[in-house]
């Protein structure tokens, strides 16, 4: 989850097949999603990747904070709005952004990526040319991603970080595994506080020191605070999802694509957007929410050998939302 402009590896949030075609496994790791615009006011992106895994089905969904929901041909002033009780729209539906593109991966998270460990937040400058004047003077940040597998460990996870509750049991499925990742340090009130200056000033004498002879300097930084959770709950062959993007105050662009559909219902007196995708080689859906009291964006899935119906979706939803 940096935030930082868009990157690629982005591959259409879930992929499906009619047939009994081998499924993605859900696997959030560092990678931005190209249709999401991200989030206002904090500039925070966030990102995921799929893996391959053994599972036959007509649908997956996917876990990332962020998912690109789209509606039928809406006029611009139609597009799907979420506000919340003071009237501020916190989740806005907008048209594709074609000129936004997709910049290229960091090849140095990548890097990073294989020296960290799990759970470990890495700070890390970059010195794009031989010596020390190409090195960048803003620290970066790469998450190595951490599944926790036992619940109570995830529990002492949930209180550490201070982050939404997941339950242990979702509708009959039971917990698999759960990530919490980090919020990270990167806004400018961040970039005055005593750990940024003291990461910055350590890298940056490290850089220094070894006079150009390495192209990246890196550095695990403790942290506390939570910026996405996600839990994975199976019953034999089949799979929910349940993810929270904490939003930090900031606000949800999501783009639309005309041949998706959105649904806007009221679950337990929270607005919740049903998603119905459905393309010549791909058909799926899934839920997404905005919980004001946590000022956190929910997506819910259902993928595997059993697919949750519309009403089953609805019904779960109401049950997470009491």
């Amino acid at each position: 989850m940096e935030r930082t402009p868009i990157s690629n590896e982005y591959q259409d949030i879930i992929y499906a097949s009619a047939g009994n075609e081998l499924l993605g496994e859900i696997d959030v790791e560092e990678k931005v999603m190209g249709h999401i615009r991200g989030i206002s006011d904090r500039k925070r992106s966030f990102s995921l990747s799929l893996k391959t895994m053994n599972k036959t089905t007509a649908i997956a969904s996917m876990l990332a904070l962020f998912l690109m929901i789209s509606v039928t041909a809406y006029a611009a002033s139609e597009y799907i709005q979420i506000r919340n009780s003071e009237g501020v729209v916190k989740v806005q539906h907008v048209a594709p952004n074609d000129s936004a593109g997709v910049a290229s991966y960091d090849k140095y998270a990548a890097q990073i990526d294989t020296l960290a460990k799990p759970g470990e937040l890495i700070a890390y400058l970059v010195n794009n040319k031989a010596g020390t004047e190409g090195l960048v003077t803003e620290l970066q940040f790469k998450y190595k991603e951490q599944r926790i597998g036992a619940y109570s460990d995830f529990l002492k996870e949930i209180k550490r970080t201070d982050a939404p509750m997941l339950p242990a049991l979702a509708s009959g499925y039971a917990f698999k595994y759960g990530v919490i990742n980090p919020n990270h340090p990167t806004t400018d009130a961040d970039k005055k506080s005593s750990l940024y200056k003291e990461t910055l000033r350590d890298l940056t004498a490290q850089a220094n020191q070894e006079k150009g002879s390495s192209n990246i300097f890196m550095k695990a930084i403790p942290w506390s605070e939570p910026g996405w959770i996600s839990a994975i709950y199976s019953k034999d062959n089949a799979f929910i999802g349940i993810s929270a993007t904490i939003m930090h105050g900031g606000k949800v662009f999501v783009e639309q694509e005309p041949e998706n559909q959105a649904d806007k219902i009221v679950v337990a007196g929270t607005e919740v957007i049903y998603n119905k995708v459905v393309k010549k080689e791909v058909s799926y859906d899934y839920l997404n929410w905005y919980n004001e009291k946590q000022d956190a964006y929910y997506t819910l899935t259902s993928y595997g050998d059993k697919i949750l119906t519309k009403e089953q979706l609805l019904q779960l939803a109401g049950e997470l939302l009491k």
